[in-house]
Parts: C-alpha cells; sequence; structure tokens
C-alpha cells in the first residue's frame, strides 16, 4: 500500500501504531444512529474501515485526535501533501466558479461564511460573483495565502468560532468527511444561518462508480484525514438529524488537469499513478494542461434550515 502521505508528523510509526489501537480498541458508536455494531470492509495504512450494520455509515477505526489532525493540516500545507493542492491555483479556481455557478440559483441574499476556506479559491470566485464572503480555516498556512491576497479569512476552528453575524449561505466544502464528529460541527451551522438559509457541501460518494471501480485505492479513502465516509442516503439522514432538508443531491465533477491528476495519484493512490505514469508521455502537452471535468466521486448537497 506503501507509505501514508497523511501520517502524524509527531509520530514515528503512525500506521503500526494506529493498527495496535484498532486491534485492541471498541470502535466507537455510529454518529448516525448511536450502533455499536459494524463490520470491517478493509483495512489500509493500518486503519480500519467499518461500516455501521444499522444505518450502513462507514468511519475509520481507531479515530484520530483532534491535535493529532491539526499537525497533519499544518505539515501537509507547509510541504506535503496538501501543498500541490493548495499551489495548483488555476484548477481550484476553476472548480470554485463552477461550484459558485451552481448552487447559486439556490441562495437568496445576504452575507456567506465559507468554512475550511483553504488558501481562498472560493472567497475568490464569490468575490468575483459580487457576493459578501469570509471564511474560516485551520491551517495557519492556508490562512496566510488567503489574506496575502486580501480575503476575509480567519484561522479558527469551527468548535470555536463564534459568527458576528448569521449568513444566507455556509459552505462547507471537502470537509465533513475530516470531521471527528459531524453532530457538533452541524448543530453549530443550523445556528448560523440566517431563517431560510443554505448549507451547501461536498462530500465523497462511497456508493459512486468511480468509488466502486478504485475500491480501497480510491483516493479519498485517506485516513485518518477523511474519518466518515457517506452515500446520498447517509449523508440525508444526517442532515435531516439536525433539521435541514435537503433541497438537491447532484454530481459534483472537479475541474482538473491530467498533470494534477497524475500528480495527485502519484502521492495519495501510487499504486494507480503508476499504472497512469505512460500517460505522461503519451497525451500531448496541449491535452495534459487542458482543464477538463473529472468524475472523482463527489456528491454536492444543498439543504434549507
Amino acid at each position: 500500500m506503501g507509505r501514508n502521505p497523511f501520517e502524524d508528523p509527531a509520530a514515528a510509526s503512525a500506521g503500526a501504531d494506529a493498527a495496535a489501537i484498532a486491534a485492541s480498541a471498541t470502535p466507537a458508536a455510529c454518529p448516525l444512529c448511536a450502533s455499536t455494531a459494524s463490520r470491517m470492509l478493509f483495512h489500509k495504512h493500518g486503519y480500519q474501515f467499518r461500516r455501521c450494520r444499522s444505518c450502513r455509515l462507514v468511519r475509520i477505526h481507531p479515530l484520530p485526535s483532534a491535535e493529532g489532525l491539526a499537525r497533519i493540516y499544518e505539515a501537509s500545507y507547509a510541504g506535503g501533501a496538501y501543498a500541490s493542492f493548495a499551489g495548483a491555483t488555476e484548477v481550484r479556481a476553476a472548480t470554485a466558479r463552477a461550484r459558485v455557478a451552481a448552487i447559486r440559483p439556490h441562495i437568496g441574499p445576504g452575507p456567506w461564511l465559507d468554512v475550511g476556506c483553504s488558501t481562498g479559491a472560493l472567497l475568490t470566485a464569490l468575490g468575483d460573483a459580487g457576493f459578501d464572503a469570509e471564511g474560516i480555516e485551520l491551517s495557519a498556512e492556508a490562512v496566510a495565502t488567503a489574506r496575502a491576497r486580501g480575503l476575509a479569512a480567519t484561522r479558527i476552528s469551527a468548535e470555536l468560532f463564534i459568527p458576528e453575524r448569521r449568513f444566507a449561505c455556509v459552505t462547507a466544502f471537502d470537509l465533513v468527511e475530516h470531521l471527528i464528529d459531524p453532530n457538533e460541527f452541524l448543530t453549530r451551522v443550523r445556528d448560523w444561518l440566517l431563517p431560510g438559509g443554505r448549507l451547501a457541501i461536498t462530500v465523497p460518494d462511497i456508493a459512486s462508480p468511480v468509488a466502486r471501480l478504485m475500491g480501497r485505492h480510491w483516493h479519498y479513502y485517506a485516513p485518518p484525514v477523511h474519518v466518515t465516509y457517506f452515500d446520498r442516503d447517509t449523508i440525508e439522514c444526517l442532515l435531516a438529524r439536525h433539521g435541514l432538508h435537503t433541497l438537491s443531491i447532484s454530481h459534483s465533477p472537479k475541474i482538473l488537469t491530467a498533470t494534477y491528476v497524475l500528480d495527485q495519484l502519484d502521492i495519495l493512490s501510487p499504486a494507480i499513478g503508476r499504472v497512469l505514469s505512460p500517460l505522461r508521455k503519451l497525451l500531448p502537452r496541449g491535452l495534459r494542461d487542458r482543464p477538463l471535468h473529472f468524475p472523482v466521486g463527489e456528491i454536492l448537497v444543498v439543504a434549507t434550515a
């Protein structure tokens, strides 16, 4: 399986430690239905991927600590697995514009909040579209980059964030799968929204064709930073539990270049990256660097309070 690109820099043998804990500890109760009964699907990087026997939600075992995740994110943005993601400004900007266009018809007037704003691609797209937008982000490295671009980004966790206003829309793209306790986050978000406000999120869909095709090599199977794995039914049930009514669920392709995809596969799914590496020479440069819609296995969910 190769080295885990998301190891905790404070742990010399994170994968081995996780495997030892997983073998000895009891899996935590399901955050959706509270059941403690689950079955293991597979191992990856020392973590078990377990499906709840009651509601079918999938989570990793053992769960990471908040402190460990914070260290991983900071190291990854500074020069690890997320550095190439943060540096791919053109493809991220194109995806951000596409997401704004997709959710804009659902949103009324008022300010926006982007949770997990990273280096500010979505904030830039929202500003260009004329919206009053601010963002919060855990990584100091990412926030520094966003603020250097003149964006209203604050380094703070969702758990500690106390907004000075309520929002017509809260976006949380590529975020919910990272949360140790998505219930705590959704409880807070519900209070941040104006009456009739919207929550727009993306999550990897474990029932998507690409997830089924790639199996455990799917790049979104990335422990410990990706903690919880949804399909359309489980994410809709989770939102409903917090009084959020789902308005739409749709496929959410990312706009990427073949070069970027191959680079990411080298980091996140090396086995597949090695198989596809000849494409770097076989594809003409113009095609390698042309932005294309890639079906990565994500879904876009828009819900209302």
